[in-house]
């Protein structure tokens, strides 16, 4: 049960910087979509967002069996189904953001950054929201109930 408890610490901890990075790489791109470009900044947020996109991906692909059997099953769908809905939902929308995240850094790579695309803000833009709404949903998931 340790490992599960660090896994999840971890996996919390990750998500923070997760969504750290893509706040400030929407943030970048809009100001450069205005005018006020950051290029060093614009190629490393896309990078550190991917790599922390991976570490929230794994650690919590390796809690979730654990979290599946002891809190979902045993407990979320009689007590709390609207929470465990949302955990759900939560973890749909994570596996669409990984392309957006991967675009994002294939966009900062080809992209001009004192001109970034439509692409490039509608991506950033899609990614901070989505994972902001991931961050957000797990917290509550897991005030209701965790492993």
């Amino acid at each position: 049960m340790f490992w599960i408890k660090l896994g999840l610490v971890l996996h919390a901890v990750a998500a923070g910087a997760l969504t750290g990075s893509v706040t400030h790489l929407a943030l970048v791109v809009w100001r450069a979509h205005r005018g006020r470009p950051n290029p060093r900044l614009q190629r490393l947020y896309p990078a550190v967002a991917l790599g922390c996109y991976l570490a929230v991906y794994s650690l919590g692909s390796a809690i979730y069996p654990r979290y599946r059997v002891a809190v979902r099953a045993e407990w979320l769908d009689e007590h709390a189904a609207w929470a465990a809905v949302l955990f759900d939902l939560k973890e749909n929308l994570a596996t669409l953001l990984g392309p957006l995240v991967l675009a994002a850094v294939v966009l900062s790579r080809a992209e001009d950054p004192a001109r970034p695309s439509r692409a490039m803000l509608g991506c950033a833009t899609a990614v901070a929201l989505g994972v902001w709404f991931n961050a957000v949903s797990g917290l509550l998931v897991a005030s209701v109930r965790s492993v």
